[in-house]
C-alpha cells in the first residue's frame, strides 16, 4: 500500500494525520471530527480555525496526505531515464512486500475514499480523480518513453495499459480487501508484474 507516514509536525499537521487515520478506519462519512480532537486534548475551537467545516477536512487528506504520498512512486518515474517495465514492476514488488494483514483488512485508502464518495460528492470526486490521472499520466508516458527508446513493443497502447494497470493494482486491493487475503493480493501483484512484463520488447 502507498504508506501515508506520520510524522513530528505541528498543530495542523497533527489534526489531519489523525483524521486521515480515522478517515481510514471508518471512512469519510464516520469521521467524528470532535471526537478525534478530543482524544488529543484540543478543542474544538482549534479545529475550526485550521479546518473551517468537514469537508475541507477531507480535501485536505487528499490533497496533502493521500496525493503527495500516492504519486511520490510516479513523478519519480516520470523523471527516470531507466527501463520503464523494471521500474513499474519493482513498485508492484514493493507494494506487494509491504503489505500486511492489518493495511489488507483496512484497505486502500484511495480506493476507499473513491469509492465511498465519488457518488456524492462532486468536489471530493474532482480531488480523487486528480490523483488517479497523475498516476494514469506517468505510467502512459513512460510506455510511450519506452517505445520511443526500443525498449517496449511499438503495437502497445500506451493509455490502455496505462488503464488496464491502474484498473488491476486497484481492484486487486478491494478484493483483497473483502476476502481479508495477503496471499490473494500477492498473486494478483504477481499476475500484474507477469503482464507487464509481456510488454517488455
Amino acid at each position: 500500500m502507498y504508506l501515508c507516514a506520520v510524522k513530528n509536525a505541528d498543530t495542523r499537521e497533527r489534526i489531519l494525520h489523525r483524521m486521515y487515520g480515522d478517515i481510514h478506519k471508518n471512512g469519510f462519512q464516520g469521521l467524528r471530527a470532535d471526537k478525534v480532537v478530543a482524544d488529543m486534548d484540543i478543542t474544538k475551537g482549534a479545529l475550526y480555525h485550521y479546518f473551517p467545516s468537514k469537508q475541507s477536512i477531507g480535501i485536505a487528506v487528499v490533497d496533502e496526505i493521500i496525493k503527495p504520498n500516492y504519486l511520490a512512486f510516479y513523478r519519480a518515474l516520470n523523471q527516470s531515464i531507466g527501463h520503464p517495465i523494471d521500474q513499474i514492476k519493482a513498485h508492484i514488488v514493493e507494494l506487494s512486500r509491504i503489505m500486511d494483514d492489518e493495511n489488507i483488512a483496512l484497505g486502500c485508502p484511495l480506493n476507499n475514499l473513491i469509492q465511498e464518495m465519488s457518488p456524492i460528492d462532486e468536489v471530493f470526486r474532482l480531488q480523487l480523480k486528480s490523483v488517479i490521472d497523475g498516476m494514469y499520466r506517468s505510467v502512459a508516458d513512460a510506455l510511450r518513453r519506452g517505445q520511443a527508446a526500443g525498449l517496449v513493443k511499438e503495437n502497445i497502447d500506451p493509455d490502455a495499459v496505462a488503464n488496464f494497470y491502474l484498473s488491476s493494482l486497484e481492484g486487486s486491493f478491494g478484493i483483497a480487501k473483502v476476502q481479508k487475503s495477503v496471499p490473494m493480493f500477492r498473486s494478483s501483484m504477481d499476475m500484474l508484474c507477469q503482464f507487464m512484463e509481456s510488454l517488455r520488447k
